[in-house]
């Protein structure tokens, strides 16, 4: 999918570059798509595991707080 959006984006800026205006309007908004489907693949966390240790992952709304991550278990 990114290819195609960067080869869209290239070309239609060419052809809007070259007098056809509606192509640079088709060039902004495949771009804007390219850039948002980018920041999905963002990296959150890099890091290594040691043994004796875990890693938790959990998911939850932006309602509800973060559990506390003190706990001695």
């Amino acid at each position: 999918m990114d290819r195609i959006l960067r080869v869209l984006v290239t070309r239609a800026m060419r052809r809007g570059r070259a007098g056809e205006p509606i192509w640079l309007a088709v060039a902004g908004a495949a771009w804007l798509v390219r850039r948002s489907l980018k920041s999905r693949d963002q990296v959150a966390w890099s890091g290594r595991v040691h043994p004796g240790e875990r890693l938790v992952i959990s998911v939850g709304d932006a309602v509800t707080p973060a559990p506390s991550s003190a706990g001695g278990e």
